[in-house]
């Protein structure tokens, strides 16, 4: 009777588990804007790890601007690199950055070298480049800003959908139309276009103070078409987020509307996608064993040696 009373409680106890992690993975699961916002506030506390992202802006199907970024951090042996393209109607650079773990910091120039010179200040301690003396102050920043954050998402907690749930990842989904976009996101857009409209600055032509005007090779050229009061018409947004927490990779499409000053429509699709990997496990390979060409430069800035 002991015996069996026994396997009674054990069969009790593991179903009362089952049950308890199966309506954990179903909270998971069920509360996608809540698993996106930890695990993108977890990043805060990263030191090592290996971050992508590519971002394309168009005007009525012109294509405007294109950017892709890579950049890896090693806290832990004082090294990150970023490496940053930008091309398009508005953009064309290209750039390559490191830091060593001896102090120099490299930066490539346009014939193709690495740049080379001693850099003063401390390391960064995490993703977010935020010190531990100013850590007080961005954790209530951020409080602040996830609390406004919940205020707008509001009851649209309730549109994000669990669109795969595997071993290792969860991923989620939430596409939104023009009239479920709250009300604050356009009235916000329509304050920061109407500033960045009416804003003027002066350039100095042949010794005097000038107007500067927006030329085809600007993006606000091109930002103005949407008027002073854009409005969001579609929003797209796709995640994914590992089982242990930690955000794995997302893309978002936004449609912006507007109307420039004769009268005529314009719509601006903005893409991003962003995909964060190897953390823990982000390795850096030091410029001077790249066999990359490099000029060192003294701190006065005096060339010293090209190799």
């Amino acid at each position: 009777m002991k015996k069996t009373k026994n396997i009674a409680i054990i069969c009790a106890v593991t179903g009362a588990c089952v049950l308890t992690t199966a309506a954990f993975a179903s909270y998971q699961t069920a509360n996608g804007y809540d698993t996106l916002k930890k695990s993108i506030l977890n990043t805060i506390d990263y030191t090592n790890c290996t971050v992508t992202a590519n971002a394309k802006m168009d005007l009525d199907g012109t294509d405007l601007m294109n950017a892709s970024i890579i950049h890896k951090l090693d806290v832990g042996n004082k090294m990150y690199y970023t490496k940053s393209t930008e091309s398009g109607t508005v953009a064309s650079e290209s750039t390559n950055e490191q830091y060593d773990a001896n102090g120099f910091h490299y930066y490539s120039d346009p014939d193709g070298y690495f740049v080379k010179y001693s850099t003063y200040g401390d390391f960064r301690n995490n993703l977010w480049n935020i010190d531990s003396s100013g850590r007080k102050t961005a954790d209530k920043v951020i409080k602040f800003m996830e609390v406004a954050a919940d205020t707008v998402v509001g009851d649209l907690r309730n549109n994000f959908v669990c669109t795969e749930d595997t071993d290792d990842h969860a991923s989620y989904s939430i596409t939104l139309d023009s009239v479920q976009i709250p009300e604050i996101v356009n009235a916000g857009l329509s304050m920061v276009f109407s500033m960045s409209n009416n804003e003027t600055y002066t350039v100095y032509e042949n010794g005097e103070s000038v107007e500067y005007s927006y030329t085809e090779d600007d993006l606000q050229y091109y930002v103005a078409k949407l008027g002073n009061d854009p409005v969001v018409d579609t929003l797209n947004l796709n995640y994914s987020v590992n089982k242990d927490g930690t955000f794995r990779d997302g893309d978002l499409k936004v449609v912006f509307k507007g109307t420039d000053s004769s009268g005529a429509s314009h719509s601006m699709t903005f893409n991003v996608d962003l995909a964060i990997s190897d953390i823990g496990a982000t390795t850096i390979t030091p410029v001077e064993e790249t066999g990359a060409a490099i000029k060192t430069y003294d701190d006065e800035g005096n060339l010293i040696d090209v190799k």
